[in-house]
This record gives C-alpha cells, sequence and structure tokens, in this order.
C-alpha cells in the first residue's frame, strides 16, 4: 500500500526536500541559543547588575525589532506563495521592497531610541537601581546601532527560507553568532569592556550576518534575489499584499512581546534575585525550542509554496506533518533538559538564592512544554503561511492581554505568588493558545485567505 508521504498528491516536499531544508535551521536556531547562553554565561560572571540590564534592556529590544521581523516575514510569505504560483519575476519584487522597507524601519527606530532611550528605559523601569540603569542606558544604545543591519540580515535569511535555501542562511547566521561568540571572549573577557564589549560584538557580528546574506541575494543564479539597482525608490512601488501580511504579523509579535514587556516591569518590582532567577530560567528554557523554531520557520516555506500552488490538501496534509514532528522532538528536547537542569543553572554563576528559584521554574516549565507549546506557537505558522494572519493576531492579541499579563498581574499582586505566578500565567496563556489554534486548523477558512 502507498504510504501518504509517498503519493504523487504529495510530492510537492517529499522527505528528503524536506530534511535539507529542516536540518540547516536546527543548526541556525542553535547556534542561536548558544551565543544567548555564552552572553548570559558571561555578564553573570562580570556584574549581576549587567546581566539584569541585559536581561530587562532586550525585552525593549525583542519589542521594538518585532517592526523589521514582520516586515521580513511578510516578504517571506508573500514571496514564496508567487514561487509556488510560478510567479519569480513578482517575487523578485518583494524580496527587493522587504530589504528596503525593513531597513528604513530600523534607521528610523534607531534614531529614536538614540534620542529618547534614557528617558523610555525610566518611564518603563522606573524602579531600577541606578547600577542597573547605567549599564541597561549603554547596552541599549549600542543595540540600537546593530538594528539596520540585523533588519537587513533578517529579510536576507526570510528570502532564502522562501526558496528553500536554508543552507545559506545556517551558514549566514553560524557564522554570525560565531563571530559574537569571539569578539565577546575578546571585548568581555580579555579586555573587560563589560556591556560595552557585548554591545560592539552586536553591532558587528550582524554587520556580518547582513553581509553575507545580502551577497547571496544579490546574485542573479538565486530563485528569489535582489534587483538592482538596490535603491529606496522601489519603496514608491511597494506590494500592499506584503503589508497585509506585515502589518498583522508586526501588530501580533509587538502585542505579544509589549505583554511580556508589561510582564517585566512587574518582575523588575521583584528582588534582584528573582530577576536574576527569572532571566536564567528565560534563557536556558530557549534550547527546548530549537527544533521547534526549526520546524516553524519551516512550516512557512513549505506551507506557503503549497497554498501558492493551491495544493490545499497537501498544505494541510504538511503542516499537521510537521506539527507531529515537532510534538516528537519537543517532547524528546523537554526530557534531556529535565535531566540536565542542574548542571545547566551552574553554568550561569548565580547566587545560590537564584540558582534555587530557576532550578524550581525550569523543572516546571519542561513537565509542562511540550504539552501545548508546539500547538501554541507552531501550528499557527501554518496559518500565517496561508494568509490567516488577522486570525492569529487576534486570537494571540486575546490570549497574551487576558491571560498572560491579566493573569501574572492577579498571581503576582494578588495572589503573592512571586515569580512562579508569572510563569503560571504563561501556562494558561498556552493553553488558551492552543485551543484557539486547533479549532482553526480543524475548519476550513483558513484555506481560503491565499495572497496570490
Amino acid at each position: 500500500m502507498l504510504n501518504l508521504a509517498d503519493h504523487p498528491e504529495y510530492q510537492m516536499f517529499p522527505s528528503a526536500r524536506l530534511k535539507k531544508l529542516i536540518v540547516p535551521l536546527v543548526i541556525e536556531q542553535a547556534a542561536l541559543v548558544i551565543v544567548s547562553m555564552v552572553d548570559a554565561m558571561m555578564l553573570s560572571a562580570i556584574d549581576p547588575d549587567a546581566y539584569s540590564a541585559v536581561s530587562l534592556v532586550d525585552m525593549i529590544n525583542n519589542l521594538i525589532v518585532q517592526a523589521f521581523l514582520a516586515i521580513g516575514a511578510g516578504g517571506a510569505i508573500l514571496a514564496a506563495q508567487c514561487i509556488g504560483h510560478k510567479e519569480r519575476e513578482r517575487a523578485l519584487d518583494i524580496a527587493t521592497q522587504s530589504a528596503m522597507l525593513g531597513i528604513a524601519v530600523a534607521l528610523a527606530i534607531m534614531l529614536a531610541v538614540l534620542a529618547l532611550g534614557s528617558q523610555a528605559l525610566h518611564a518603563i523601569y522606573p524602579r531600577v537601581n541606578e547600577g542597573i540603569m547605567g549599564y541597561a542606558r549603554i547596552y541599549f544604545a549600542l543595540s540600537a546601532v546593530s538594528f539596520p543591519f540585523y533588519a537587513l540580515y533578517n529579510c536576507g535569511c526570510n528570502q532564502l527560507y522562501a526558496q528553500s535555501n536554508s543552507r545559506a542562511s545556517m551558514i549566514a547566521s553560524f557564522t554570525m553568532y560565531l563571530s559574537k561568540v569571539l569578539m565577546n571572549l575578546l571585548f568581555v573577557s580579555a579586555f573587560r569592556m563589560g556591556v560595552w564589549g557585548i554591545g560592539l560584538s552586536t553591532i558587528l557580528s550582524r554587520a556580518l550576518g547582513a553581509a553575507m546574506t545580502t551577497q547571496v541575494l544579490l546574485h542573479p543564479d538565486s530563485l528569489i534575489h535582489y534587483r538592482r539597482p538596490f535603491s529606496p525608490r522601489i519603496l514608491l512601488h511597494l506590494d500592499s499584499r506584503m503589508l497585509r501580511v506585515a502589518l498583522p504579523a508586526g501588530a501580533e509579535n509587538s502585542m505579544f512581546l509589549l505583554g511580556k514587556l508589561i510582564v517585566g516591569v512587574m518582575v523588575a518590582r521583584f528582588s534582584g534575585a528573582m530577576i536574576a532567577a527569572h532571566a536564567a530560567a528565560g534563557t536556558i528554557c530557549a534550547f527546548v525550542s530549537v527544533p521547534t523554531n526549526a520546524l516553524s520557520l519551516a512550516t512557512v516555506t513549505v506551507v506557503g509554496q503549497c497554498v501558492g500552488a493551491r495544493l490545499m490538501k497537501e498544505a494541510r496534509y504538511n503542516a499537521m506533518r510537521l506539527l507531529k514532528v515537532t510534538y516528537v522532538v519537543h517532547t524528546a528536547m523537554a526530557a534531556l533538559l529535565f535531566a540536565l537542569t542542574v548542571p545547566l543553572v551552574s553554568l550561569l554563576n548565580l547566587s545560590p538564592e537564584s540558582s534555587e528559584m530557576a532550578i524550581r521554574l525550569l523543572r516546571v516549565y519542561f513537565s509542562l512544554t511540550f504539552i501545548f507549546e508546539p500547538s501554541a506557537f507552531g501550528l499557527p505558522n501554518s496559518l500565517r503561511a496561508a494568509g490567516d494572519n488577522q486570525y492569529t493576531m487576534k486570537a494571540s492579541i486575546f490570549s497574551m492581554l487576558t491571560f498572560r499579563v491579566g493573569f501574572t498581574y492577579i498571581f503576582t499582586q494578588l495572589l503573592n505568588l512571586g515569580i512562579e505566578g508569572v510563569w503560571y500565567a504563561m501556562y494558561l496563556d498556552w493553553a488558551v493558545r492552543s485551543l484557539l489554534f486547533i479549532l482553526r486548523y480543524r475548519g476550513s477558512r483558513w484555506e481560503r485567505h491565499a495572497l496570490v
């Protein structure tokens, strides 16, 4: 009997092609998490205030960069559908427009942060002590300088994903992350530059990543490449369909991270030990999502091209196929990391109090993450790739504001559950998201939102 995966109706992405797409993405995501871990180890060894400052600023940075991350994602989804629909010339226009728009938005944000960053930090974190605030001001300004490079790098990677060239994105990302680690060792460990070193290595490594992805996408042999000349004038002919994807995606991710920032403000009211434990647990738990994030990126390419080709049965089949794989690998990663929780926490040079709290948070996290997180964050990528961004935006914003933010306040401020209350609210948010996205996928309305 013919296996479904081998049926001619489902051969746009056979197993060999899917593996070729996913493996480089796993390596790329692993490199990202390892670099974050190395940064945390270096900063926690230098000064707990510096570690806390970077974690608080990164909550803001993660919110800010969603503007051009959404542009990159929107361009990739539309370009993938264009490739599936045999509209390569239009895909080239989309790629070039997304890069130029990402750079323009990132430059505007950079200038705003350099002008108003200090005031913003004091407004968002009014109760943070001056030691942490001093480090935060420095790191915020330096990281802002890297935004245009990161925008160009991200838009480039997204276009490489859209054409299934994950190998090129892996090489660029791995080189960028490796250079960041080496520069951290030089600037932080050897030259003792502290937060200045972390910021400088961020700028230089992101510039390198942007240069590498751009070099690939300027080559005319790439299935999707940038138009020449690489001029801002192309923005005068911006394809509105890209914004139909980018704006809901940006709103969704921004509101998600705004919710996390509001939660971060509540976290900032806790003791330094609790803040450090929360930041450490957040750094370590990112490891469990390495294969999941890679599969999510692959989903955009696979489902997007299937939808563009009007192969809706294959799009649905591949969405569920990738979700099943996500559940298997996520469960395996959670079990492995549960066993390694204590040695991983010990790498971060935390105080005994912070270490104990971080271990407690992580053990609960690893016991629950595999139940809800794949469907809460992996499945909606299939809906987005099909163009169903309005639903994912509304569902995500509703769940974040109502359950994560609302119940964080209830658990921490009214029930006095401390830092654990923040994480309990997160689990509740996951459960609601999973339900909303599973119900949407089981229906057929998401299949009617193709962009081409």
